[in-house]
């Protein structure tokens, strides 16, 4: 029975549309703070708009209910879609008041990529922008990449009932950590906070050895560390990690690419000291099996073309990006107009790294390794089943977190989610085939989108069509929340606005 949304639930989704809004004033004082310590004046009161914006905007939407009432799992799974898109709408405030953007869609298009944790990127003159405007880019994909509704939870901001874990499951958060929802959010964190410190101090330490001054080695190494733990790939300069120029560099940002694509509850199991679950996972047995494969028909395919003359560069190059793609981070070593050199086999290695993607529950995009693991074991069953007596009664059991039997629900779910992204995936490219790209180009950019990876081929500019610019805004949007939240969003709308149904 399709049901209809009640005024009340309206006003209360609402409500909490606006406390999350407050949250991300909040978060804006972060550039504000460093605009002031850098002498950036201008940006100073470009965040000052944004916060006045964020303020306003959030008070506004929570007048609409004053009563704070529970949050209903119907309610959670309208709110997170919801939530994300006017975080992006606010984000591109100060963004689109920088001047590195051609207009508020470009910014918009910006906010949105780096709350996706995708890193596509509109933005000119990159090379130049302000610290503060390079702070704010590089926090959404931390806000995002933890999750907008984790940081809320985790602060029990406003939340009443079953809210809580509601949310935290609408987010895509398929797993909980711990018993309580508001700790595992905590958790989150915690291990958020461990990594991005540890990473900016050893990239820090790389930086001013490369000859950096000190306070630009600290702020380059925490953009870096956070757009690689959280799989972003935004970074400070035009070139990426290039720019670095030092493959100790880059061996340190694949540590914390492939730190950022693991389940949390993987990172839990380490952190008790139980590390035989990484060889016995599924999902980590996966995610490493389809890199070495990938990886090696990306060398195969580098050796191939002569691209590169060096084994170590093959290597290097290859692996690098294989990791950066799979586990949806987007950093590259190469130019836009490079991917076509790399040949056939090497460019589809990496179109099927990023279509794959990295483990539920972390902050990477894509199919997810789980679910490609539940689908091979469901082949090899199928296989099995052919090959045995027809007295016999085959099954067959995988290790995620504990042993689970390999049920036609869990396998049916699997390949629901499988087809909807490979649906979507076709789709974002023949739009932009439409638009007069190549079809392999095209191809690879709304993967990239749509997995929140980042890595383009350079049809994601400031020049590109404005309906290619929603498109892919949409398909990162989709792509993060994994389509479910928003198709039970478009229902309601629809159902709601029926004559005669909706209910008062």
């Amino acid at each position: 029975m399709w049901i209809p949304l009640t005024l009340r639930e309206v006003r209360a989704i609402t409500h909490y549309l606006g406390v999350l809004t407050m949250g991300l004033a909040f978060a804006m004082s972060v550039p504000l703070v460093t605009a002031v310590l850098f002498g950036e004046w201008n940006p100073a009161l470009d965040y000052l708009v944004g916060i006045a914006a964020a303020c306003a905007l959030g008070t506004l939407l929570m007048l609409a209910d004053v009563t704070r009432p529970a949050i209903s799992h119907r309610q959670a799974f309208l709110i997170s879609p919801l939530a994300w898109l006017i975080a992006s709408a606010v984000a591109a405030v100060p963004l689109a008041l920088s001047g590195n953007y051609a207009g508020y869609l470009d910014a918009a298009f910006e906010a949105v990529s780096g709350l996706t944790t995708s890193g596509l990127t509109l933005v000119q003159d990159l090379d130049h922008m302000a610290y503060s405007h390079n702070m704010w880019r590089h926090l959404t994909h931390l806000i995002g990449g933890q999750g907008i509704i984790v940081a809320a939870v985790s602060l029990a901001v406003g939340l009443r009932g079953g809210g809580a874990f509601s949310l935290y499951l609408a987010e895509g958060r398929d797993e909980r950590i711990l018993p309580n929802v508001v700790h595992s959010a905590r958790f989150i964190w915690v291990v958020t906070a461990i990594w991005v410190l540890v990473g900016t101090v050893v990239l820090g330490v790389a930086n001013l050895v490369q000859g950096m001054a000190f306070s630009r080695a600290g702020l380059h190494a925490f953009w870096i560390t956070v757009a690689a733990y959280d799989t972003g790939g935004f970074a400070p300069q035009s070139l990426s990690t290039m720019y670095y120029r030092s493959g100790v560099f880059e061996l340190l940002t694949v540590f914390l690419m492939l730190a950022g694509a693991m389940n949390f509850n993987l990172h839990a199991d380490l952190w008790r000291g139980d590390y035989r679950e990484i060889f016995k996972n599924i999902e980590a047995r996966t995610l490493f099996g389809n890199m070495a494969i990938l990886a090696g028909f990306a060398g195969a395919g580098l050796a191939a073309t002569h691209f590169y003359s060096a084994n170590s560069e093959l290597l290097r190059k290859g692996l690098y990006h294989i990791i950066s793609a799979n586990t949806g981070t987007g950093h590259q070593t190469l130019y836009a107009g490079q991917w076509k050199d790399l040949g056939s086999v090497a460019f589809f290695a990496v179109i099927l790294a990023m279509a794959f993607g990295g483990m539920v529950s972390s902050t990477a995009g894509g199919i997810k390794s789980l679910r490609v693991g539940v689908i091979l074991k469901s082949i090899l069953l199928e296989v099995r089943r052919m090959l045995s007596p027809d007295s016999a009664a085959v099954r067959t059991s995988f290790h995620h977190l504990t042993d689970r039997e390999l049920t036609p629900q869990l396998v049916s779910t699997a390949l629901t989610v499988f087809v909807i992204y490979i649906a979507t995936y076709l789709a974002g490219g023949l739009i932009g085939a439409a638009y007069g790209y190549n079809l392999d180009a095209a191809l690879f950019e709304s993967i990239s989108a749509t997995a929140n990876v980042g890595l383009s081929t350079g049809i994601t500019s400031p020049t590109m069509p404005t309906g290619l610019k929603v498109t892919y805004m949409v398909l990162m949007w989709a792509g993060r929340l994994e389509f479910f939240t928003l198709m039970a969003l478009g229902f309601a709308i629809v159902i709601s606005l029926r004559p005669k149904r909706i209910v008062r």
